[in-house]
């Protein structure tokens, strides 16, 4: 786990000002608020397998579409859409976070939770430790917006979640939604007992998670990508003089 945070906070600091990086930054918080759970005693019924094998071969799937991405292989049709709007796209950084937590979720997550199994040893079911990871998702979302705002587009500080394209969600809903869909895909992929029928359900998953992709990247701003990256080669300027120098001229 601690190796997982490193190695995500060496990618987002690599990339600077791309648009890739805020949902590396995301990433980051998430794992550290992982590590802060799995201290605190009784904070799940099976943390090697929650904080262990689920979240090592959950973000190497994410590495995967990265470095994929970048080497120019083919990679996941959401995860195609997400890294496409980051690289050209007029999105704010908000958009750019959603889209990388869209397809991780709604695309990613089920593979990994089937292949590692719904069932603990003892034939118990892993949904109220996978349901417990929320409240960790949950505390680290004030400070992971916090940080995405200051480093990258100050429009993501907004508490109306404006930079939200999905109306009537908040970006928590969201990821709550997202992960109730991810287990159920998972269990469907579990259940299947032949071929055909697994081949539906990778349609399902792929299908769903590339609508939402479109979705998200629809809405854009012209100029607007211009207007972030100005204010975050700034806010790296800026962070050496002192926390928030950045967010407070664009108020």
């Amino acid at each position: 786990m601690a190796e997982a945070k490193h190695t995500l906070a060496r990618l987002r600091d690599e990339l600077a000002c791309d648009h890739r990086a805020p949902f590396a930054s995301i990433y980051v918080h998430s794992q550290q608020s992982l590590e802060d759970a799995v201290r605190r005693p009784g904070s799940f019924d099976e943390p090697s397998w929650l904080a262990g094998d689920l979240n090592t071969g959950f973000v190497n799937l994410y590495l995967m579409a990265y470095h994929g991405d970048r080497a120019g292989r083919p990679v996941p049709r959401a995860w195609d859409i997400a890294f496409d709007a980051a690289r050209a796209g007029d999105v704010n950084a908000g958009q750019d976070v959603l889209l990388g937590a869209n397809a991780h979720i709604q695309r990613d997550m089920p593979y990994v939770l089937a292949r590692l199994g719904l069932t603990r040893p003892d034939g118990a079911s892993r949904k109220p430790d996978y349901d417990r990871f929320q409240s960790v998702l949950d505390r680290a979302y004030g400070p992971a917006v916090r940080e995405v705002a200051h480093r990258y587009d100050p429009l993501v500080s907004l508490a109306d979640e404006r930079w939200n394209p999905v109306a009537g969600y908040t970006a928590k809903q969201l990821f709550r939604m997202w992960r109730e869909q991810a287990w159920a895909h998972a269990q469907q992929l579990s259940d299947a007992r032949d071929t055909a029928t697994r081949d539906r359900v990778v349609r399902a998953i792929e299908t769903n998670a590339a609508r939402w992709a479109a979705l998200l990247a629809t809405p854009q701003v012209p100029g607007y990508r211009q207007i972030r990256d100005t204010y975050c080669h700034q806010s790296l300027t800026d962070m050496r003089r002192g926390p928030g120098a950045a967010l407070r001229q664009w108020r």
